[in-house]
């Protein structure tokens, strides 16, 4: 199971016709902007192009902005910040203009040019707030840990009261392991005026405690591709060879499959049934967690190994569809998971024989698109199998059928663009097309293989 990611909260951006200000030509007294007195250059400066003035390439650059085209904006504000480096309005339009580029650039999962476009946008207007928002965000999402620490600490110190900036700082401690430190980010956080903010807030510090109560004395073993996390008594089969041994194969499997393999490691925290739920507050039909870390439930290795198997992969499914795609539906997401870990070929024949075994029709299954947002605020029982099974089932169809490499051209374009259109343009099909033929599928699947 993934708990759903939280949306970004910002600090107000500049909006564009503030952003975009006019340039004024000279001092007038009742200007809004005047340029700054400043001494005579040390060289002489070589007389612009004509129609490149400074009010000329501001509006140039707004009409790029205005038809969405921010790269040719970026390019305008340059050359009028090489005409005068000390222009306030420049400056800040420039930052937008980078900010812009970067919000494009993320839609089409460039993350290295959004990053690099996020942090001019901070350099050249450090005052922003928001800006380093977002670069705080991409990074904790890149898993960059120290450096969005660095981020959101500068931001920080030029405004401690930004409280949503606490809040990431929060959610960075907490992926370093430093749960007291999470705790008091999030506890200033939950100050906020802003009863959503302060909510989210709470909830976060609530859950960190928590964790804290149960996780203060584990031991931490690092291995190449893990950082294992659990109680620290050395007897039992909790911290063993055997279960990294375990974690190490099923990783390889996941990887090989879906042709993906992430380059830092995975924090697994590994827990006594009980604890698991005082930790996650999850139901007890919840195997497996991921909330940026993989959380399990585990009581004995050997005798569990095949379910710890199987929770191990969905969960690390989940971990590799939250770098390539945060904004993947449930359905997909959910659905891959179980994909990697109940394995492939079975979708079809298990969700016939629960919809038989409980009396449901076969052709009254919801539309995968019609599945709630988030499997984990389903309270029935039945209702979240259900949901989990025609999720399994409609994207073990698809696999069938197109095989694995177009479903992950699927999850990583449906980020940027609508479900049905990343299906098209991933497979060829409509995706109603497809969902017809998975019913028609469904009505003569017969009984799961053993």
């Amino acid at each position: 199971m993934s708990s759903a990611p939280r949306p970004a909260r910002l600090a107000p951006l500049l909006p564009l016709a503030l952003a975009l200000a006019t340039v004024a030509t000279a001092p007038v007294a009742q200007s809004e902007w005047a340029p700054p007195v400043r001494a005579a250059p040390a060289a002489p400066i070589a007389p612009a192009a004509p129609g490149d003035d400074l009010a000329s390439l501001n509006d140039r650059a707004r009409a790029a902005l205005e038809k969405n085209q921010p790269g040719e904006a970026v390019e305008l504000l340059e050359k009028a910040l090489k005409l005068d480096p000390t222009q306030p309005v420049i400056r800040g339009n420039l930052a937008w203009a980078y900010f812009k580029r970067g919000q494009q650039s993320l839609a089409d999962y460039r993350l290295d040019q959004a990053g690099a476009d996020y942090k001019k946008a901070v350099e050249l207007n450090p005052d922003e707030g928001g800006y380093a928002m977002h670069l705080g965000q991409l990074l904790l999402r890149r898993y960059r840990l120290e450096e969005a620490e660095k981020v959101v600490r500068t931001l920080l110190e030029r405004h401690p009261d930004a409280l949503d900036a606490w809040l990431l700082l929060g959610d960075i401690s907490s992926l370093q392991d430093d749960l007291p430190g999470a705790q008091q980010a999030y506890e200033k956080a939950a100050a906020s005026s802003d009863a959503e903010l302060a909510a989210l807030a709470r909830t976060a510090a609530d859950r960190t405690a928590r964790q804290y109560a149960v996780e203060k004395d584990y031991r931490t073993d690092t291995t190449p591709f893990f950082i294992i996390r659990g109680p620290s008594q050395s007897k039992g089969p909790l911290m063993s060879v055997r279960l990294a041994n375990v974690l190490d194969r099923s990783r390889a499997e996941v990887c090989a499959s879906l042709n993906v393999s992430p380059q830092r490691r995975a924090t697994v925290v590994l827990y006594p049934p009980d604890a698991f739920r005082q930790v996650t507050g999850t139901h007890d039909w919840v195997g497996g967690l991921f909330d940026r870390k993989i959380r399990l439930p585990i009581d004995d290795v050997e005798r569990d190994l095949p379910v710890i198997e199987s929770a191990f992969r969905h969960e690390f499914t989940h971990l590799i569809v939250s770098e390539l795609s945060p904004g993947c539906p449930v359905f997909l997401n959910e659905g891959l998971a179980d994909v990697m870990g109940e394995g492939r070929g079975q979708g079809l024949a298990k969700l016939a024989a629960y919809l038989d075994a409980h009396g449901l029709a076969r052709d009254a299954v919801p539309s995968v698109t019609a599945l709630p947002a988030s499997f984990m605020e389903i309270a029935d029982k039945d209702q979240v199998e259900l949901a989990y099974l025609v999720s399994y089932a409609f994207v073990d169809h698809v696999v069938n059928f197109h095989g694995l490499g177009p479903v992950m051209d699927w999850v990583q374009d449906v980020g940027a663009h609508p479900v049905d259109e990343a299906y098209r343009a991933a497979t060829g099909r409509t995706l109603a097309d497809e969902e017809a033929l998975f019913r028609d599928q469904l009505r003569h699947a017969g009984a799961p293989r053993r």
